[in-house]
């Protein structure tokens, strides 16, 4: 559209405040807990086994144990990960806690039986991922017949440009090939798993997180901070560092400006439950 002058200083300066209120009106975003509900909604009776593919700290592992009452195996691996998981274990309750392991393992390499998993969560891991095909096809392999995968990952959307993926993506670990949803649906697929659902969530986590806690706006003033005066931060905390959290605030600044977008599967292996 043309910038015209008499609507830019006339007609639109009359629905400005209006429009602005209009936009403070929230859209109701979902938020992390989405998950969560998600699996209960697949119906998995309580026992069932899950593997938390890149649990991190084993947060969502216990999540997984105490609020749906699986056993949960939760891989890493970096070993940092699975020391502050271990931790966390001593400190659950001890119908939490018998219900929890973690093991090194990764999303192409998962230390189980074929055949023997009831749900794989993955959440935030499969960008990191350089094979998508190999991760799903593993997933494949443990699930049992009608078994079901819950994977939430961050796709790149047309809005982000080539310059903007390759630096964001090398500091971020992200391998680009693995947030294209061409890649990914060709990859799943490939695997003979069946999608039972692909849900969009575009930038509903970052809205959620912003008006809950204003924490998209904080990594906005951050990275303007970053961006300003590189060379204090890089004197105190290392190149390295910056680097990251230049990253860190990007990503949060892009899934609001829709350059990134939040994506929800859900598969079932084929073969009756």
């Amino acid at each position: 559209m043309a910038w015209d002058r008499d609507f830019f200083y006339d007609a639109y300066p009359r629905v400005q405040e209006r429009f602005a209120a209009r936009l403070d009106e929230s859209l109701s975003p979902r938020d992390p807990s989405v998950l969560l509900q998600t699996v209960r909604e697949l119906g998995l009776a309580p026992d069932s086994r899950a593997v938390d593919v890149g649990c991190g700290d084993g947060a969502h592992a216990f999540r997984l144990a105490l609020h749906l009452g699986f056993r949960v195996l939760g891989i890493d691996p970096v070993q940092r990960h699975l020391d502050l998981a271990r931790q966390a274990r001593r400190d659950q309750s001890p119908e939490v806690a018998d219900r929890v392991w973690f093991e090194r393992g990764s999303a192409t390499a998962i230390p189980a039986p074929d055949g023997s998993i009831d749900l794989v969560w993955c959440r935030d891991v499969m960008e990191h991922v350089e094979d998508p095909a190999r991760a799903y096809a593993e997933f494949a392999r443990v699930l049992r017949p009608g078994g079901y995968v819950v994977n939430y990952q961050i796709v790149s959307t047309p809005r982000l440009a080539a310059n903007e993926g390759d630096w964001l993506f090398g500091v971020m670990g992200v391998h680009r090939t693995s947030t294209d949803p061409r890649v990914l649906d060709a990859a799943i697929s490939g695997s003979g798993l069946e999608c039972i659902d692909t849900i969009d969530l575009s930038s509903e986590w970052g809205e959620w997180s912003e008006e809950t806690s204003g924490r998209a706006s904080r990594a906005l003033l951050h990275l303007a901070r970053l961006l300003r005066h590189p060379e204090r931060y890089r004197a105190e905390f290392g190149d390295a560092a910056y680097d990251v959290m230049l990253g860190d605030c990007r990503w949060h600044v892009y899934r609001m400006l829709g350059k990134l977008s939040g994506r929800l599967d859900v598969l079932r292996a084929p073969g009756p439950a």
